[in-house]
Parts: C-alpha cells; sequence; structure tokens
C-alpha cells in the first residue's frame, strides 16, 4: 500500500482571547498517567492475597488466577472492552497486554479507537474535577469525560486523520477489522514513535473488531471521506461483515474464553460469535471461560449487567463455563489483575496466535 498522506493532517486551530488561552492551557496541564505494568513491583503479592479475602477482593484475586491458569492452555482469548477505558490510563495496559501475548482478539467499541488514535498522534487526556462548568469548556475548545479532558481541536486531528487513511485505501466495503488493520498499517508505516494498540495489533497479526464503530471519530472521519461523492467511490463499514468474519474466526480458532470489561455491544458480539457460527454451518466450541469486571445492575433487565451464567442458556457460553464476577469499577480492577498475569508470564511468555492470518 502507498500511503499518499504520510503525515496526520494539521491540528485545527480554534480562535481564543489571550485570557482563554491562559485558561485552556491551564486546564490542560495535568496529563493523566498510563498505568505502567512493567514498574508495578509487589502486585503479584496483592493479588494472592485477595484470594484470601472477602467480597469483590477474593473474586479479583480468583479471577486473576484464573486468567493466568487459562493463559498455559491452548485457547484463544477474547477481550471485549467498552468505557472510557483508555482515556482514564488504561492504554498502556493494553498495548503491553497486545505485545505480550496475554490477549489473542479485541472486541471494543469505537470510542477506544479514536481515544487510541488520540494517543497515537501524541495527545493525551488531562485531569479535572467533574464539577466544571460544560459550556464553558465548550467555549474553550475542551470536551471533558467525567473526571478528565481532552482538547477538541486534537480530537478534530482524529477525525480528519481517520478521513484521510480512508481516502487512500481502495473503495468498497470493509469490515470493522480489515478497515483497522490497515489504519494499524499506517501508523505502522508512519511510525510517529506513539505507543498505539491499533499499530502493536497490526504488527502482531491481531485482529481488532468495533461493530459500532461509526458511534466514534472514525464514523465522523468516514462521514468527510464519503462527502459529496457516490458511494461507488467511497469506503464503507460493513457491521454485517464483522459479525460473519468474528463468526468465521471462532470456528477456526479452537477453544475461546472472554475476558469483559463493561458491556454492551462488544461484550454481546463476543458471545453471540458462537451462535451465529453455528448458524452458519461450523461446529464451534462454547466459550469454556469468563470474567466480567462491571458495575452494572442485573435486575434490570440491561444486558451489560447479565451474568456468564445467563449466556449459557442462550448457548454462547459452555455449559461448565469457568466464570467469575468482578462487581467492580474498571479503572481498579482491570490494571490488578493485567498486571498479575503479565509479571507472572514474563519468564515463560505466551506464544502469539497470530489469528489475522486466520481471515486473511
Amino acid at each position: 500500500m502507498i500511503w499518499k498522506n504520510k503525515q496526520p493532517p494539521q491540528m485545527p486551530n480554534m480562535v481564543l482571547t489571550k485570557e482563554q488561552n491562559e485558561i485552556k492551557n491551564n486546564l490542560l496541564s495535568r496529563p493523566v498517567n498510563q498505568f505502567i505494568m512493567g514498574d508495578q513491583s509487589d502486585v503479584s503479592t496483592l493479588i494472592s492475597s485477595y484470594k484470601n479475602s472477602s467480597f469483590q477482593a477474593r473474586n479479583l484475586g480468583e479471577a486473576s488466577d484464573l486468567y493466568l491458569t487459562k493463559s498455559h492452555d491452548d485457547l484463544s482469548i477474547i477481550w471485549s472492552l467498552s468505557g472510557s477505558l483508555f482515556g482514564a490510563g488504561m492504554h498502556q495496559v493494553a498495548v503491553d497486554a497486545i505485545k505480550n501475548n496475554l490477549v489473542d482478539i479485541i472486541v471494543c467499541t469505537g470510542a477506544l479507537i479514536e481515544q487510541d488514535m488520540l494517543f497515537a498522534l501524541g495527545h493525551t487526556h488531562y485531569k479535572c474535577t467533574p464539577n466544571l462548568n460544560d459550556g464553558d469548556l465548550q467555549s474553550l475548545g475542551i470536551d471533558r469525560v467525567y473526571d478528565h479532558l481532552v482538547d477538541e481541536m486534537a480530537m478534530q486531528q482524529v477525525d480528519l486523520t481517520f478521513k484521510e487513511i480512508a481516502d487512500d485505501l481502495p473503495p468498497g466495503r470493509y469490515s470493522s477489522r480489515t478497515f483497522l488493520q490497515n489504519v494499524g498499517k499506517w501508523l505502522s508505516d508512519c511510525n510517529f514513535g506513539h505507543e498505539s494498540i491499533l499499530q502493536t495489533a497490526y504488527e502482531k497479526n491481531l485482529p481488532i473488531f468495533s461493530p459500532a464503530l461509526n458511534d466514534s471519530s472514525v464514523g465522523i472521519g468516514l462521514v468527510l471521506h464519503q462527502g459529496k461523492k457516490q458511494l461507488s467511490d467511497t469506503l464503507g463499514i460493513d457491521s454485517i461483515l464483522d459479525f460473519k468474519e468474528l463468526a468465521n474466526l471462532k470456528a477456526s480458532c479452537g477453544d475461546t474464553g472472554l475476558f469483559i470489561v463493561g458491556g454492551g455491544t462488544p461484550k454481546n458480539y463476543s458471545q453471540d460469535i458462537v451462535v451465529m457460527s453455528e448458524m452458519l454451518g461450523n461446529e464451534p466450541k462454547r466459550h469454556l471461560f469468563g470474567i466480567q469486571l462491571s458495575v452494572a445492575d442485573v435486575r434490570d433487565g440491561g444486558l451489560s449487567g447479565s451474568t456468564l451464567q445467563e449466556a449459557v442458556s442462550w448457548g454462547k457460553n459452555d455449559i461448565e463455563i469457568e466464570d467469575i464476577m468482578v462487581w467492580g469499577e474498571a479503572s481498579i480492577s482491570l490494571p490488578l489483575l493485567v498486571t498479575y498475569v503479565y509479571q507472572a508470564r514474563l519468564e515463560n511468555p505466551r506464544k502469539a496466535q497470530c489469528l489475522t492470518k486466520n481471515l486473511d
């Protein structure tokens, strides 16, 4: 692939007064630090002690041990991710998990893809308090995600970057996986020197699916790409093709287990692929283990709160699935669990499965 654009588009400018610039620079002065697994010296002892405690600490300890045990088995581990995880400091956890072969397939929201591109272009998120005046933030060109901020001009640069990548690709229907694979290739070819899950996944032949990709900066970029052109001259995302690719991948990769952070569309897709694969005439094995980190309530009928056991009745998970639900906020439980497994496998690395090759 020959890219016409090997630099991201210029970051848009916003006309502000001197006073507004001072306020904006002050608000965007305290970056959110990324959690670095290699810097944590004694997580293993902490998590091991959790296993002999109670409540959610015990669940987290047992879930960490289950993940570590299953990482030695001959199976594929599917990550299902939602929420503003990367902006909250979990981006490097995901990058290092891919580098160290702790995950084989990722299914995630479009928001996480846009946050990844934000980091790939050298931007970050900034700490704030949740009680800021959002009208004032809008006038300064600052977006708020609860207790962290991002420069709207940086977000617009992300939009334009996806547009320019799409402009260079042949027109046609793409699954989110094939489009994101091309985005990863662009980042790898350009090599801006910033960590990215898309670039790392491309280089490791790890497939990333984002079935709700359009609900993000990627969707904005693709609308700009399509503009006033004929649809036949543009690139479009086919979410049904996503489903088909995932179903076929489930049939070809053998045994699987789930690591679900949050819920929503990624969670449903990750579990539904078993049923869809069967309907396509395959004989896939149901998911053998599952871990879910969530704060959702099971009593209101919301899918994000549905248990892994509930999915057994639908034929998605194995009748004898080993499953653990950790009822806790992911910015606490996710880095602890993955760091425990990461550190335990440093001297005996897990082998990469390179599952993109199964699809290509």
